[in-house]
This record gives C-alpha cells, sequence and structure tokens, in this order.
C-alpha cells in the first residue's frame, strides 16, 4: 500500500512541497494565531477593526 506521502516525496516538486511550502504554510498559521491571541490578551478584541474604533472614540 503506497502513503499518500511517498507519492509527494518520489516526486521532486513534491518534495519540494513537503520541504519549502508545508513549514511556510505552518508558520504562517501560528503567527497569525499568535496574533489573534495577542489582540484578545491586550486589547480584548477579536479583530485589529475593534482596536481601531476602540482608539478613534478617544
Amino acid at each position: 500500500m503506497v502513503v499518500p506521502l511517498q507519492l509527494f516525496g518520489s516526486n521532486p516538486l513534491g518534495e519540494l512541497a513537503l520541504l519549502v511550502i508545508v513549514p511556510t504554510l505552518v508558520v504562517a498559521f501560528g503567527a497569525y494565531v499568535g496574533v489573534l491571541m495577542a489582540l484578545q490578551t491586550f486589547f480584548g478584541a477579536s479583530s485589529w477593526a475593534e482596536v481601531q474604533s476602540e482608539t478613534d472614540d478617544e
């Protein structure tokens, strides 16, 4: 039985995807989650629009 990851690893472009694109997506998703957590922790907001509207009111 062939595992799908083995098919990607046998193809040079698939290997490139596994080595470059997948870790990049993981880091980007982690940064996104980190920014959302920082917004909630420091500002009590869930988006930049909420933070900006609060600072514009002051």
